[in-house]
C-alpha cells in the first residue's frame, strides 16, 4: 500500500467507514486447461462475498471470461460489468485501459480489493489478495504530501497522473503474477495430460494385442482341429 512506510500520511490518511463500499476484481483467465487457477480465485471471492455484513455493499468486477462466466450465475446482483477477451501476451497500455474502466467502476467505493496469483515457481503459486484506495481516498491522502516544492505541474494535475501510475502499476504486477501462474499451471496440466493419455494407449496397445492373440490362437486351434479330423 502506498504511505505505508510514511508515519506522517499514515496519521492523515481517511479510515475507512465500518461498513465500506467494496469494489472486488478477480483476475482470471480468458481459457481453461489450466489447472485450479482460476477456480481458487472464484472461491476466495465467494467466501469473501459470503462473509461479507451486508451484501448490497459489495460490487463484483471481473476481469477474464473464466472469473465473469463463474460469478454470473451465484451472483447476478453484484456482477454488473466485467472485461473479457484480452489479447495476451497482456502489455502496459492494456493494462493502463483496464485500470481506467476499474477506476470508474470504483468512483462510490471505499476500498479495491483485487484478487490474483502470485508466482513462486514452475509448480507453485499463492492466491493474494491486494487492496487500492479508490481516486477520492487518494486524492485526500496526496494533499497532506508536502515532500516535494513543485511549481510545475500543479498538484491538480500530478495528483490524478499520480492516482494512474498507483493503479496501473499495482494491475500491472498482477498481471505479470497471475500471467505466469497461469502458464506454470497450464504446462503442468498438460504434462500430466500427456502422461496420462500415453498411459492409456499402453493399456489399450496391451489389450489390443491381447486380443489379436487369442484369435490367432483361436483360428491355429480350428486349423489344426480339423487337419486332425481329416486324417
Amino acid at each position: 500500500m502506498i504511505f505505508k512506510t510514511d508515519v506522517y500520511m499514515q496519521r492523515k490518511h481517511i479510515d475507512v467507514p465500518t461498513n465500506p463500499r467494496i469494489l472486488i476484481v478477480p483476475i482470471t483467465s480468458d481459457k481453461g486447461m489450466c489447472g485450479g487457477v482460476n477456480a481458487s480465485i472464484m472461491r476466495e471471492v465467494r467466501y469473501f462475498v459470503n462473509h461479507t455484513a451486508d451484501r448490497s455493499r459489495v460490487a463484483v468486477f471481473p476481469v477474464g471470461d473464466k472469473g465473469a462466466m463463474s460469478l454470473q450465475r451465484p451472483m447476478p446482483d453484484l456482477v454488473k460489468t466485467a472485461i473479457s477477451h484480452i489479447s495476451y501476451p497482456v502489455n502496459y497500455p492494456t493494462v493502463m485501459a483496464i485500470s481506467e474502466h476499474i477506476v470508474k467502476a470504483s468512483e462510490q467505493s471505499d476500498k479495491i480489493i483485487v484478487y490474483y496469483n502470485e508466482f513462486k515457481s514452475a509448480i507453485s503459486y499463492l492466491n493474494r489478495k491486494m487492496e487500492l484506495m479508490p481516486r477520492h481516498q487518494f486524492l485526500n491522502s496526496m494533499s497532506y504530501c508536502k515532500l516535494y516544492d513543485m511549481k510545475y505541474p500543479d498538484k491538480n494535475t500530478a495528483n490524478p497522473a499520480l492516482y494512474e501510475l498507483y493503479v496501473t502499476s499495482n494491475l500491472w504486477v498482477a498481471f505479470l503474477n497471475n500471467a505466469a501462474s497461469e502458464q506454470s499451471a497450464r504446462m503442468t496440466a498438460m504434462e500430466n495430460a500427456t502422461k496420462n493419455a500415453g498411459e492409456i494407449i499402453e493399456a489399450v496397445r496391451i489389450q489390443y494385442n491381447r486380443a489379436r492373440q487369442a484369435r490367432i490362437t483361436k483360428d491355429l486351434v480350428e486349423i489344426i482341429s480339423g487337419a486332425a479330423a481329416l486324417e
